[in-house]
């Protein structure tokens, strides 16, 4: 059975999750989705063994963080993932989710998400299958849920495992390549640094071990950083695609939308003296490393393999200078999250007894800074789920526990639009509503 490998070792103890909105014909049963979902994903876990297993952490002490290993989990064992659930007094209808926009105010993670998210502490025990889909019945339609555990799979490796998923349900065998190369033992993916290279000091990603901490932070108050979706209609992604490539043809759409997201939240923040002009603003972006190492890891690899690109500007730059230069910059700052980075923090985190002393957001500051993660690149609004599904109408996180400063650009829409998920605090949300900028580029959902 595949193991979580170097980067798999991170102490995540969370859940990627991401939601398929499908409408539900009036001539199909529940009974008849669950059984199609079932065989699907019983066909899913004959081609990866790794899914039927649960993560669990052995020889943890008070300097070791302990390690990760994935085990055979009983319930998964020639049994089918699904958990179907009937919602429907649970959720608002299909229809009405639809005539929304599917907003977070409709999709209750805690009703429609079989674990908890980014930002909720699981206690010490706690079973950790590592794939998990939950269809939730609705009327008119089914809302389901795929959730990974963190450590086993990152939201590239799940984003594949969808696709294949969505291959069982049309009846279609897999490709044995995209098997093999999903199987790749995950401990030998990532070379060692070579002899005689400097490895990186990493320092923007270590902080105070976290290890014998008693208890945790104090939880925020529901509502002090509610999360809500944007959409930047296509036209308009490809109006800041040009202003943001005025200066390098190198800048990315991704690039353009956060550095306009950075851009306009950092100037309502300092208008609303929440930040001040003089000091620095950092961006934190999640980076696949799979492309970033030579050789190139496939795509098809399903465990955890992400850098982290740290950009850091003063806040007056980023509010004043053209959206050319602030996507430059963040473009320079994935540049640098190359083969050697990679390979350099492949071995901080191999070398490292106490893993809670790395963590991705160590230097985030509260109110300050944003860390986001781009899944736009993901082939999904198209995906064929079978003739009892089609394709699904969105994509959405269901809304989870608030992670003031976390933001997700989603899927691309069936119409090429972007939708962008952030969790904001009130005063953000205001501002932004207010911004005259912002929304001439960005639709509240909600």
């Amino acid at each position: 059975m595949r193991q979580p490998g170097i980067f798999g070792q991170m102490v995540w103890d969370t859940y990627t999750l991401v939601l398929f909105g499908f409408r539900m014909p009036a001539d199909t049963t529940q009974e008849a989705i669950t059984t199609a979902l079932d065989q699907a994903a019983l066909k899913l876990f004959e081609a990866y063994p790794f899914l039927t297993g649960q993560v669990i952490k052995e020889g943890r002490s008070s300097t070791n963080s302990g390690t990760y290993r994935i085990i055979p989990y009983a319930q998964h064992q020639g049994k089918s993932p699904v958990r179907p659930k009937d919602c429907t007094e649970l959720c608002p209808s299909y229809d009405e989710i639809i005539n929304a926009s599917a907003p977070f105010s409709m999709l209750d993670g805690e009703v429609l998400s079989p674990m908890k998210g980014m930002g909720y502490a699981y206690p010490e025990g706690t079973e950790m299958p590592v794939f998990i889909i939950q269809a939730n019945f609705i009327r008119g339609g089914v809302l389901i849920c795929f959730a990974s555990a963190h450590n086993a799979l990152d939201m590239n490796g799940q984003g594949v495992v969808i696709r294949q998923f969505a291959t069982a349900l049309r009846g279609e065998d897999f490709d044995p390549a995209l098997v093999a190369e999903g199987n790749q033992d995950a401990d030998g993916i990532v070379p060692p640094l070579k002899e005689g290279e400097v490895a990186l000091g990493h320092e923007e990603l270590l902080q105070a071990s976290t290890l014998n901490a008693v208890g945790g932070p104090p939880p925020g108050q529901p509502g002090d950083a509610p999360w809500r979706y944007w959409r930047i209609p296509h036209e308009k992604v490809v109006e800041l695609k040009k202003l943001a490539a005025e200066s390098s043809s190198r800048v990315s759409t991704n690039d353009a939308v956060v550095a306009f997201f950075l851009q306009r939240l950092t100037a309502v923040r300092i208008k609303g003296g929440r930040v001040d002009k003089a000091e620095n603003v950092q961006c934190l972006r999640a980076v696949d490393g799979r492309k970033m190492l030579k050789p190139a890891v496939p795509e098809s690899y399903l465990g955890h393999l992400v850098g982290l690109a740290s950009t850091a500007l003063p806040a007056e730059q980023v509010q004043a200078k053209p959206l050319s230069y602030v996507a430059g910059a963040l473009r320079e700052s994935l540049l640098k999250v190359d083969d050697h980075y990679i390979r350099s923090l492949a071995t901080l985190i191999n070398s490292t007894e106490d893993k809670t002393t790395i963590f991705y957001p160590a230097r985030c500051q509260p109110g300050k800074d944003i860390l986001i993660s781009s899944w736009a690149q993901m082939s999904l609004a198209h995906c064929d789920f079978g003739p009892l599904l089609g394709t699904p109408d969105f994509i959405r996180r269901p809304r989870l526990v608030e992670v003031p400063d976390l933001a997700y650009v989603m899927p691309r829409t069936k119409a090429n639009d972007l939708d962008l998920a952030a969790s904001l605090r009130i005063a953000d949300v205001q501002s932004l509503q207010e911004d005259q900028v912002w929304n001439s580029y960005a639709q509240l959902i909600g």
